[in-house]
């Protein structure tokens, strides 16, 4: 499913409330929900649209589909915008328990730099998520999983650690792309004229994952692609 909207001030808000479609979907069948959330511009929107929604939040956890290997107080922590966009705000007003938005915590001083204690946080909810929401980079890439980088290609089921990462910063955690595809549900963002190429990539049959990570939310069951850029008509001849 593909939703348009040259407007993307509105259409990040309706990416919003199908993500909270989908979490009461879950909590229909379930007894919570587990979403996996990045950071960025867009998923801020997004979360302040989600404020507005009711649903039984109690019931709902966070993980961080992808991190960068800072403090979780550190302003680059895509945990930090999560906390002041939605769970915060959520929590003051007693419709979450803080605790469920639950933090990559950085070990600088271990050799995963705190992975494995974050799999085992999410092993405690059954090792998946439910609802996972991802923006396109504009090389396509998602969560921090880049196009010719070892982390798509990298076969661990879990959280991967890296320092090479070809967007700055270079220290980052990620999901790997078999852990986003546990999602039973996806909601993909490509905001932005500067997104063109990764949506035509997206866009493009021929192109693999490897290419475009963005086109691992194929493989799941249940994908909407969220967009403001309109298709560009061909010219007559």
């Amino acid at each position: 499913m593909i939703i348009r909207d040259k407007d993307q001030e509105r259409l990040l808000r309706a990416a919003g409330r199908h993500l909270c479609e989908k979490i009461r979907a879950v909590l229909a069948a379930k007894n919570r929900a587990i979403i996996a959330v990045p950071g960025g511009r867009s998923a801020a929107t997004i979360f302040d649209a989600m404020l507005r929604e009711e649903l039984d939040w109690r019931r709902v956890h966070f993980f961080i589909v992808d991190e960068r290997l800072v403090p979780v107080d550190h302003p680059d922590s895509n945990f930090k915008l999560l906390r002041e966009h939605l769970v915060a705000p959520l929590s003051v007003t007693g419709r979450i328990d803080s605790g469920n938005a639950h933090p990559f915590v950085l070990d600088p001083a271990g050799a995963d730099r705190g992975a494995a204690r974050y799999e085992r946080a999410l092993a405690e909810f059954g090792f998946r998520f439910d609802v996972v929401l991802l923006s396109s980079g504009e090389d396509g890439h998602v969560a921090a999983l880049f196009p010719g980088h070892h982390s798509v290609e990298d076969r661990h089921h879990g959280f991967i650690v890296m320092n090479d990462s070809p967007k700055p910063p270079p220290g980052r955690l990620t999901s790997s792309l078999s852990l986003i595809q546990t999602a039973s549900a996806a909601v993909l963002i490509f905001a932005g004229e500067a997104k063109r190429e990764a949506y035509q990539r997206f866009d493009d049959r021929t192109c693999q994952v490897s290419d475009c990570p963005a086109k691992l939310v194929l493989a799941i069951g249940d994908a909407a692609v969220f967009t403001d850029l309109q298709e560009r008509r061909r010219e007559s001849s």
